[in-house]
């Protein structure tokens, strides 16, 4: 068989071989990028679906079958098969996902085929929880002593307050129009993905006040600024459509807000070193709202699509009562 080496972006190391296709498979792999193209799919994520379908027809040749013959048993040998290879419940879940897709994308073409994988799910995966908890009232603190000298601080303080008061993930953050934002009834729709529902949120008053002066004062300063000549490196090409829209932009007039959320944790971490990403924050807020309102009511707010997502922070706050039983318990 002539194999040659993918020319998908494959990982190094010992695991190079197993992503190494030949010409029949990388012309199919190239078909299934544009499908996953089409769907919105990001880069990183289209290379890890090609690699792993990749690797399900590479078995199906050495099983010598052909994709439209596999069925539900025969995926029940290819999960053996990952064991044996010592692949993680998790990663075979992904494969498993990714096997899925190509046969959406095979079934487009060919409306009869059977879906060998579709409702194959491993159990017994542990979702894990950002360590370090930051309690609430911590984050309220450092939400108030957040200190505003430049429009870059003040522009940040207002994300920080989306992200303790709100929950927000940095991707939303990054995704939020100007358009998302009813003021004047105190409200902001966080728009929904294919990983999150969206949802209408209530404003504090005082975050009400720093968006408003945010939209009508800040942004338009730095709006201006992008334009200045400046010593620091700028985007090569400044998407001026993209920034017109956005709600948080970057000083330097890039679309991506990724560089300025992390100056904004390098100066979260002068204060309170604990503190060390936007995911910790967030596991903190979900975890105060479960003491307060019923678990459905913070799996919107959190805008899980599954309730057991929201269940995750439930079960942490039952684990850390259970470490206290055990610990204070006139019994031990």
């Amino acid at each position: 068989m002539n194999v040659e080496r993918s020319q998908i972006p494959i990982q190094s190391g010992n695991r190079l071989k197993e992503y190494m296709f030949n010409q029949e498979i990388q012309s199919r792999l190239e078909a299934f990028k544009t499908y996953l193209q089409k769907l919105g799919h990001k880069e990183n994520t289209i290379r890890q679906k090609q690699n792993y379908a990749g690797y399900f027809l590479n078995w199906l040749e050495t099983e010598r079958m052909q994709a439209d013959e596999a069925r539900y048993n025969d995926m029940l040998n290819f999960i053996d098969y990952c064991t044996l290879e010592n692949k993680s419940k998790k990663q075979v879940n992904s494969m498993l996902g990714a096997i899925r897709n190509y046969y959406e994308y095979l079934k487009k073409t060919n409306p009869e085929i059977t879906n060998p994988a579709a409702n194959i799910y491993l159990k017994g995966i542990t979702r894990k929880l950002p360590a370090n908890i930051i309690d609430y009232r911590e984050l309220e603190k450092l939400y108030r002593e957040y200190q505003t000298a430049t429009n870059r601080d003040k522009r940040n303080k207002v994300m920080l307050g989306l992200l303790i008061y709100q929950g927000l993930t940095t991707g939303e953050l990054h995704e939020l129009k100007a358009e998302n934002l009813q003021l004047e009834q105190g409200k902001i729709i966080i728009p929904g993905n294919r990983k999150r529902n969206s949802r209408t949120l209530e404003l504090k008053p005082f975050q009400i006040l720093e968006l408003y002066e945010y939209v009508n004062k800040i942004r338009p300063k730095i709006v201006k600024e992008i334009s200045k000549p400046k010593p620091a490196r700028k985007p090569n090409k400044i998407n001026k459509k993209k920034l017109k829209e956005q709600l948080f932009i970057s000083i330097n007039g890039s679309e991506h807000i990724k560089n300025s959320l992390l100056h904004m944790f390098r100066k979260i971490r002068k204060t309170n070193p604990e503190i060390k990403n936007a995911k910790q924050i967030r596991a903190g807020v979900i975890a105060h709202w479960l003491k307060t309102h019923n678990l459905r009511q913070v799996q919107y707010f959190a805008g899980h699509k599954y309730v057991s997502s929201t269940e995750r922070y439930l079960l942490d706050n039952l684990d850390k009562l259970q470490s206290k039983l055990e610990k204070y318990h006139p019994l031990k």
